[in-house]
């Protein structure tokens, strides 16, 4: 669940609704897992992954020959055309594949494909819109996940979750470096509204989750289990992140965006114990 090159991972809950389903049937706990490799799902959500890889490699070719000269675009082992053939050929065979999980699944995974294409293409120097688009492509995995379990509808929450810690942490990653993303004519938060723009946005939304996490447990039936983690492993790194990004925007910015990715992780457990 995080940036482009990380797409089409199945969300934890769904994976535990499946185990937790009739013994015997399909989604048995112990032959899930044998299931899963002979599915098309996992090696169609690898496919669309490897259409984001290659497509990002192919429009960061020139930068990639000033700071990544051993990839083999930058050095010259593989030709831009040879690589954007090998990526038109994941993306169909992951939209294939996904068909034959279901229409939906094949719907979204084309979604997918098109806006990694237009993420590498001209989102990605964007700065706000290019932060909506790895924002909404991890909440999109999750919901590609979930149409392929029992219940689809329990994905939709997890992504809710997974669009807005990720949305915070991208407007916050715009403090790393700005000075070199100026230089680049990356046009984040940062650059184009100044530090203590970035730092606001990030903190108007990352409080919004934190707003948010309580209410599964009082409004929908998550357990204890779900809230002792949110509370604890969700919104604890989040105020900590906050505080850092408060104190010392561009010094504290690389710590304060790692220090998010645990919120990330814990917010998947707290789904996952729910």
């Amino acid at each position: 669940m995080c940036a482009p090159r990380s797409w089409g991972a199945p969300p934890l809950r769904q994976l535990r609704d499946n185990s937790r389903s009739s013994p015997g049937g399909l989604h048995d706990r112990r032959r899930t897992p044998a299931l899963l490799w002979f599915s098309p799902f996992p090696w169609a959500a690898a496919s669309v992954g490897g259409w984001g890889n290659v497509v990002n490699d192919y429009f960061d070719i020139s930068v990639d020959r000033v700071n990544k000269p051993w990839r083999p675009l930058a050095k010259g082992v593989v030709k831009p055309q040879e690589s954007l053939a090998l990526g038109f050929l994941l993306a169909t065979l992951g939209i294939l594949l996904s068909a034959f999980v279901s229409l939906f699944c094949a719907l979204v995974a084309a979604a997918a494909v098109f806006i990694l294409f237009l993420y590498s293409w001209r989102l990605k120097r964007s700065g706000l819109p290019g932060n909506l688009a790895v924002a909404f492509l991890s909440a999109l995995s999750i919901i590609y996940g979930g149409l392929a379990s029992p219940n689809p509808p329990a994905s939709l929450l997890p992504a809710l979750y997974a669009f807005v810690v990720i949305l915070g942490r991208e407007l916050a990653k715009g403090l790393e470096d700005v000075q070199g993303d100026a230089a680049a004519g990356i046009r984040t938060v940062a650059v184009v509204h100044g530090p203590r723009a970035a730092v606001l946005a990030s903190a108007a939304v990352l409080l919004t989750l934190v707003a948010m996490s309580p209410l599964p447990a009082l409004l929908l039936g998550y357990g204890p289990g779900y809230l002792a983690v949110a509370l604890l492993g969700v919104d604890m790194p989040v105020v900590y992140a906050l505080a850092l990004l408060a104190k010392a925007p561009l010094a504290n910015a690389w710590r304060a965006t790692r220090v998010l990715k645990i919120s990330l992780l814990m917010g998947l457990v707290a789904f996952l114990l729910g």
